[in-house]
Order: structure tokens, then sequence, then C-alpha cells
């Protein structure tokens, strides 16, 4: 496995620690999902057709609603 060593703001890695905490999971774990959404967010923008990350909503019986497009990544 690589070892990587990044500079975090104090903000990002408040954030971090947080999302770690309440997660039950090591900062780099937290760090390794973070960018498996955003290789998948870029994936998809590649591929065209309008495609991008979304946030959708359970709405049971209905099936999944959008409510939200993740932009920037």
């Amino acid at each position: 496995m690589t070892r990587l060593t990044l500079d975090l703001s104090n903000e990002i890695d408040e954030k971090l620690t947080e999302i770690a905490r309440e997660g039950g999971i090591t900062k780099a774990e937290a760090m390794r999902r973070a960018f498996a959404l955003l290789a998948v967010a870029v994936e998809e923008k590649q591929k065209g057709m309008g495609r991008s990350l979304g946030i959708v909503q359970d709405n049971g019986k209905d099936g999944l609603v959008a409510i939200g497009r993740v932009v920037g990544v």
C-alpha cells in the first residue's frame, strides 16, 4: 500500500476527524471512502449524457426521488 502525506487546513482536519469518529472509522478510511465517491463522480461525468452524482431520498414504495446534485467534482 502506498503512503501519502497531505497538508490539510484545520477546518478540513476537524471535519475529517468528526466524520471518522461518527462513522467509527479511521481518518484514513474516511479519506479512502471520499476518494471512492470522487472516482464515481468523475467516471459518470466522463460518460457524458448529463450524468452526475446525486442525492436521493427513499420514499418507500414510491422508490427513490432525486433531491439534489453534487456539483463541482
